[in-house]
């Protein structure tokens, strides 16, 4: 079992990887008995939150998941049952929110800070601080080529967590660029990304949701635009 191939198991569970990837996984997962039930422990997570019928998270979640955010993978769960991958229906609240730590935890950080835990860690906690916040709202689209992103929205920490898997590739003279939509305002940039074509993005932590209704994507000239240059060809509602 190769390091590279367990870290998948969390993007694998969320149906975040790319066919090829998805693939290579599925022959590594054939063999190695500890990453089938770590992805059958993490679609039991995922299926049980998404069934929740509240909004709000249940008392004590926030402390939970902040003093278990900062491990880099989750220890090997003990149910082994296979259940239906969480793509199928809509995604609650909570659901989507522990899609993204899930994800977390299938090593899409720990690949982007280059094995550095401590960087890690901060980065998690940051994303846990937004997700775990009362107030927390969260939507999920998909957009071309089965390309999905999600948004976890906090107006009392005025920030707000983007991830994306599979959108396309992009030359290298342009960009992903995320905008906060307001109707009374001008859009205000939340961040660029340019994401390896297929696979999961390292997710964006943006400032300054402010009063904005609906989060959007264009694609930009690389390093980003001070205001969009054509109309966005996503956007997600901020509830």
């Amino acid at each position: 079992m190769t390091h590279d191939q367990h870290d998948l198991a969390g993007a694998y569970a969320l149906d975040a990887l790319s066919d090829t990837e998805r693939r290579r996984f599925e022959r590594h997962l054939s063999g190695c008995a500890a990453c089938t039930e770590e992805v059958a422990g993490l679609r039991e997570t995922t299926a049980r939150l998404a069934l929740a019928a509240s909004r709000q998270p249940p008392p004590g979640l926030r402390d939970r998941v902040l003093a278990e955010i900062g491990r880099t993978r989750q220890s090997p769960p003990r149910l082994a049952r296979r259940l239906p991958s969480p793509r199928a229906g809509g995604l609650s609240w909570l659901a989507a929110a522990a899609c993204l730590v899930l994800a977390l935890a299938g090593g899409v950080t720990a690949a982007h800070f280059h094995g550095d835990a401590e960087r890690a860690q901060d980065f998690n906690r940051r994303i846990a601080a937004v997700m775990t916040a009362p107030d927390a709202q969260a939507s999920t689209t998909r957009a071309q080529d089965d390309a999905t992103v999600t948004v976890v929205s906090s107006r009392k920490l005025d920030k707000a967590v983007i991830t994306t898997s599979r959108l396309r590739r992009l030359p290298s003279a342009k960009s992903y660029q995320l905008w906060f939509l307001a109707s009374s305002a001008a859009p205000r940039s939340a961040g660029v990304m340019r994401p390896p074509a297929g696979e999961p993005s390292k997710p964006v932590i943006a400032s300054g949701v402010g009063n904005a209704q609906q989060l959007g994507m264009t694609v930009e000239p690389a390093g980003g635009s001070a205001q969009p240059t054509g109309a966005p060809f996503l956007t997600l509602k901020l509830s």
